[in-house]
């Protein structure tokens, strides 16, 4: 089950770092506040869905866990919190490059940790 947890947080994400590149097109200060937002939902979303995670590896003991996986979510949050955080002191929450650039890294780590579960499920099927 925490496994399908994972994909909202993360779409969330993935979702302001695309609203991030069409502000940088368009200048639209909606966009910029809508990312930040999602960015913020996507973290307390990110954090409780780490703690499930974190939960079902003691109690449960799945044997279908890697923990390169758990390591990637970790890194993922990480970037985009590193975004949120460079937004803080901007007029209406809009991004700095560096922003930027912090979540499109996150979005990319996002689909190499996908992508690794995926190949882990492959090989042990």
């Amino acid at each position: 089950m925490p496994r399908r947890l994972v994909v909202l947080p993360l779409a969330l994400l993935a979702i302001a770092a695309g609203l991030d590149l069409l502000h940088l097109l368009t200048g639209s200060a909606t966009l910029a506040a809508a990312s930040w937002h999602l960015i913020a939902a996507g973290l307390l979303l990110g954090i409780a869905v780490a703690a499930t995670e974190w939960l079902d590896r003691i109690f449960a003991e799945s044997a279908d866990r890697s923990p390169g996986r758990d390591l990637g979510i970790a890194v993922v949050l990480a970037f985009f919190a590193v975004s949120w955080a460079l937004r803080l002191g901007q007029t209406g929450w809009e991004p700095t490059w560096a922003a930027v650039l912090a979540g499109w890294a996150g979005a990319a780590g996002w689909l190499a940790t996908s992508m690794a579960g995926r190949r882990a499920q492959l090989s042990s099927a």
